[in-house]
């Protein structure tokens, strides 16, 4: 068997394995011979079944996948040994391969068409880019300020039940003043009487005390047997009456500008006034919008750089290996009508970004980068490094089962991979901020859209070695 490779075009390349038929038929005859003894023919028993009738039933068969093997080993190993890098995966040679005649011919010729990466070097020196840096206005920091205070009310547990408080229930079905042996029971249900329908229905709570006991109709005291069933659960009996239990009472008032109010907000920061705590919600809410515009910015640059980094493409080479690459999923048309300003952009983008961490190997992911994330997204908040060792050996397992999700990692990966890369052209291209609002980005940007057609989202993919 002999592989040898001729250049094609600028960045293409054609290989050519040579087979004897002393290469394979070997193998052929240990294969067929497999199968005589698994054979089942009517008239022969188990393994009797004459050599020549199997070759003459499965040897084309057998014949084909024995090839498939070794050209597809000798093709990698081809690969390998002589370090091409490539786009993709190489496909058969339209413009050489024949069809093979295994009887007749004493070797076979097997041609692969494959492109080679194009050499890039990136320039970042003459870009730059327009871009906004969303800052909080006195009026949205006044409003996000006004919802924390609500949701972070100062809470109290009084004895007898007030206006606006929300109560802890234990509520049993009833009937005639009675609960019903075997009914619909709950043993912790909320019920905020802001939700009540009227001042006489709040009447039947207020000035009651932590364990008092009596029979309503939830229904009726909420205006409807959907927000009955809110609190409830669908699965409880529609306008009920129930025996209720009260135990506990939640009394909830507006907090005080104080350091007691900074430090639930910002448990980590000393924050000794007012405007030192304004500055700081400020301060979170620009990095939110930051984190919410990066990944706009993202594509900006991205656009940037494909255009400021010309390459050529074996387009024609590249369509067709779209086409295999997506097994049918995609037609010949569509990949023609879409190439240009879909597949050939992101294609340009992953070669760009391919040579980028070529040549910054800090911005590939580590496994251990990608555990590190999986344990800060389902365990928010926890230190891995102070935990123990059975507490870290629990985690591991968890961690272990979602990397045996190949998509699931390759999500993450692409993920922890944009966030590295953003923040990395961040330092290498110019980026001129012009301070807006959020309101002003969100119109600014819709006024940017408003003139250009709907996009299809460009195809990207990765190289495993990411």
């Amino acid at each position: 068997m002999n592989t040898t490779q001729t250049q094609k075009g600028e960045q293409l390349i054609s290989i050519q394995i040579n087979v004897l038929k002393d290469d394979y038929e070997p193998q052929v005859k240990k294969e067929l011979n497999k199968l005589k003894q698994r054979a089942q023919v009517p008239g022969f028993r188990p393994g009797m079944v004459p050599f020549g009738m199997i070759k003459k039933m499965y040897g084309a068969q057998a014949t084909v996948e024995v090839l498939n093997t070794l050209v597809s080993d000798a093709l990698n190993k081809y690969i390998v040994d002589n370090k091409l890098d490539l786009i993709g995966f190489p496909l058969s040679d339209p413009d050489k391969q024949q069809p093979a005649d295994f009887e007749s011919q004493e070797s076979l010729d097997f041609f692969f068409e494959a492109a080679l990466r194009p050499e890039i070097k990136v320039d970042y020196s003459k870009l730059s880019i327009d871009f906004a840096h969303v800052v909080a206005d006195d009026a949205t920091l006044d409003k996000t300020i006004e919802e924390l205070i609500e949701r972070n009310p100062e809470i109290t547990h009084p004895e007898t039940v007030g206006e606006n408080d929300i109560l802890q229930l234990k509520v049993r079905e009833a009937e005639d003043g009675n609960e019903i042996e075997g009914g619909f029971k709950k043993d912790y249900v909320l019920l905020d009487l802001k939700d009540v329908k009227t001042k006489t229905h709040k009447k039947k709570f207020i000035g009651k005390t932590t364990g008092s006991e009596f029979i309503v109709n939830l229904s009726v005291v909420l205006g409807s047997n959907e927000k009955a069933a809110k609190i409830l659960g669908d699965d409880a009996p529609a306008d009920s009456d129930y025996n209720i239990i009260i135990d506990d009472i939640r009394h909830e008032e507006k907090p005080e500008l104080n350091a007691d109010f900074f430090k639930k907000i910002f448990p980590d920061r000393e924050i000794a006034d007012t405007d030192a705590f304004r500055a700081a919600v400020k301060e979170e809410m620009e990095k939110q919008y930051t984190n919410e515009t990066d990944r706009i910015l993202f594509t900006k640059m991205i656009d940037a750089l494909v255009e400021a980094t010309p390459f050529t493409l074996p387009d024609e080479f590249l369509k067709r290996w779209i086409y295999e690459n997506n097994q049918g999923k995609l037609s010949v048309e569509d990949i023609e009508k879409n190439y240009a300003e879909n597949y050939s952009k992101g294609l340009r983008w992953q070669l760009i970004e391919d040579s980028i961490v070529k040549e910054n190997m800090e911005l590939a992911i580590t496994e251990a980068e990608v555990r590190s994330f999986l344990i800060s997204q389902i365990f928010p908040g926890l230190d891995y490094n102070t935990a123990d060792d059975d507490m870290k050996a629990r985690l591991d397992k968890i961690v272990d089962s979602y990397l045996k999700n190949e998509e699931q990692v390759n999500n993450v990966k692409n993920q922890m991979a944009d966030v590295k890369m953003t923040n990395f052209l961040k330092t290498k291209i110019k980026i001129n901020y012009t301070d807006q609002t959020y309101d002003e980005f969100i119109k600014s940007l819709e006024a940017e859209n408003a003139g250009k057609k709907a996009e299809a989202p460009t195809k990207r993919t990765r190289s495993k070695k990411q």
